[in-house]
């Protein structure tokens, strides 16, 4: 659906109903794992019959809890419920630690109660086999922790959804009482229907301050083509910086929405939104009469670029040729254009990512081809690191999947929407499924400083370096007419050579600007680049394996020849004695 911006310009047809001054669109949404944690049945039965009644009934109930604990925790899917898996586990490990030592205890004491010669070999014995089941303990808990690990990126019995994390901030309903937000923290409200609210920003006159607003309404309500909100950046004299609208631009589809508006400092003096004062941030909800009316979950967030360093050259503009110089994006999969198509990446070893339900839990990409599940309902975002110079191309391909229904076709049935590091929205388009093959291609300008000067939106929003996020939402009703999930390939391309950074008076990465070798070499399909709490917990399991694999060895070399001592030692005890030798006889 085209449609004309506030500015003139046309947006991109995306079917989105987004408008923006600079002629933008929008849409987004997500989805996370789950895991069952139930794998640990299989070990335990094993640390039984090893370790005795005591130690295999003392640690059996309380894996299998912690397996169930690890699989509900990552249900959660958001930044929130990886950092409450993470602690579900580490409460787990104390717990089943615990349960070692009082295990160990009651081994101990059955050791020490028989003294003398002829009890040896049994002490020695049973000091063993406590041993060896103190070992079988740790390998047990070590699959546990590569079970619970390995669940993180399965696919999930439901939809996951994005909740919105930060701290508390209640908007105000008028400018006087706005309360102050802070750069790189992030902060949660709940937005009513056709409700306003106002929050407060203290800028300075030489750094570019961005802040985000995502709408995340529960699974479930009912939204309608024109719902959505509307954000306005203004200063104390209530002139306007920057503003832009996104909505659903469909029915039924309760995804994720949101972009950001920015102040950015250009040196205008003519340019009212430039000095160091008191500036407003205005979000306004819309509803169709027709939609449920409970309040819409956000999230915000205000993230400051530092100027550039007083005298330092101007940053070079984008790559000639480019879409910066032409005025768009590429436009292809149906759209209209005037830049060639480009190709999807064809070459190389598919992969598996596991896309998060929100931002914070968005799976790291390089360039490859990358595979992953989407259910019906569910949005999952990817980033992908895009240094300065370079440019990102995402084909996402949707497979096809079991037809359930005689005419399975959802207009609007699967959609791709790309947003910058600052959580803007850049580009985004959607397309009709029916169960067959379908592709979404989005190709991004080149990164350039100078971008933020260009009068075209998709091109201005694409001025940092940085995590460039993708988000891929299908249709609740597309549950209606396949089976499962939807099977979706990523191809992700990121070319052209990196060029020099602008020279920053400060430190940029607090606003999530900037790429690192490390970030390009972490990006292997997992939340975080491998950064995350699921990371942690494999390199857990693998340690504790390891740990448990070398203890366990070592024990059963002590274990043997603790046998052939007590062995020898018995023999010594009961050899035939000489005559003379023994108790008096009466």
């Amino acid at each position: 659906m085209d449609g004309t911006g506030m500015d003139g310009t046309t947006t991109d047809g995306t079917g989105t109903g987004s408008m923006r001054t600079t002629g933008r669109t929008a849409s987004v949404a997500r989805t996370a794992g789950a895991g069952d944690g139930a794998a640990v049945t299989g070990a335990m039965p094993h640390t039984a019959r090893t370790g005795g009644r005591i130690l295999g009934g003392a640690v059996a109930g309380s894996a299998v809890a912690g397996g169930t604990a690890a699989g509900g925790a990552v249900a959660g899917g958001d930044a929130g419920a990886g950092r409450t898996a993470q602690a579900a586990h580490t409460a787990q490990a104390a717990r089943t630690a615990g349960a070692v030592r009082r295990a160990a205890r009651a081994a101990a004491g059955r050791t020490a109660v028989r003294t003398g010669p002829r009890s040896g070999g049994r002490k020695a014995r049973r000091g063993g086999r406590a041993a060896v089941a103190s070992a079988a303990v740790l390998l047990a808990l070590a699959a546990l922790q590569g079970r619970a690990a390995a669940d993180a990126t399965t696919a999930p019995a439901g939809p996951a959804v994005w909740q919105p994390q930060g701290a508390p901030l209640a908007g105000a309903a008028t400018t006087a009482d706005a309360p102050q937000m802070k750069a790189a923290v992030t902060y949660r409200d709940a937005l009513k229907v056709d409700e306003t609210r106002f929050y407060g920003l203290a800028l300075d006159a030489a750094s570019s301050a961005a802040v985000s607003v995502f709408a995340v309404p529960p699974p479930g309500t009912r939204v309608g083509y024109g719902d959505g909100i509307e954000l306005t950046l203004q200063n104390a004299d209530g002139d306007e910086c920057d503003s832009a609208e996104v909505h659903f631009g469909d029915d039924g589809d309760p995804r994720p929405i949101g972009t950001a508006v920015a102040r950015l400092v250009t040196g205008d003096d003519s340019d009212s939104c430039q000095s160091a004062d008191q500036y407003t941030l205005e979000v306004h909800r819309t509803t169709d009469a027709t939609s449920d009316p409970g309040p819409w979950p956000l999230e915000l967030r205000y993230v400051s670029e530092p100027g550039l360093t007083p005298g330092a050259p101007a940053p070079s503009a984008a790559a000639s040729g480019s879409a910066a110089d032409g005025g768009s994006g590429a436009d292809f999969g149906g759209s209209s254009g005037d830049t060639a198509s480009p190709t999807p990446l064809l070459t190389g070893m598919p992969r598996q990512a596991s896309g998060g339900p929100s931002f914070e839990t968005a799976a790291a990409l390089r360039t490859g081809i990358w595979k992953d599940r989407v259910l019906p309902g569910e949005t999952r975002f990817y980033k992908v690191p895009v240094d300065w110079g370079q440019q990102a191309t995402v084909f996402t391909d949707f497979s096809s999947a079991q037809v359930t229904d005689d005419s399975p076709y959802v207009a609007e049935g699967v959609r791709v929407t790309a947003y910058s590091p600052v959580r803007e929205l850049v580009r985004g388009d959607d397309r009709s499924y029916a169960g067959k093959p379908v592709s979404i291609g989005e190709q991004l300008a080149p990164v350039a400083y100078a971008n933020r000067a260009s009068d075209d939106g998709e091109v201005a929003t694409v001025r940092y370096a940085g995590w460039y996020y993708v988000a891929v939402t299908v249709h609740p009703k597309v549950a209606e007419a396949v089976q499962g999930a939807v099977p979706v390939t990523l191809r992700v391309e990121v070319s052209g050579a990196v060029q020099p950074a602008p020279d920053y008076a400060g430190d940029p990465s607090a606003a999530g600007i900037g790429v690192s070798s490390h970030d390009v070499a972490a990006a292997d399909g997992t939340a975080g680049g491998g950064g995350s709490g699921h990371g942690a917990l494999r390199f857990l399991a693998f340690a504790m394996f390891g740990a448990a694999t070398v203890l366990l060895l070592t024990l059963g070399c002590w274990y043997v020849l603790a046998r052939r001592r007590a062995t020898a030692a018995a023999d010594t005890v009961t050899a035939p004695r000489p005559p003379g030798y023994g108790s008096p006889r009466w």
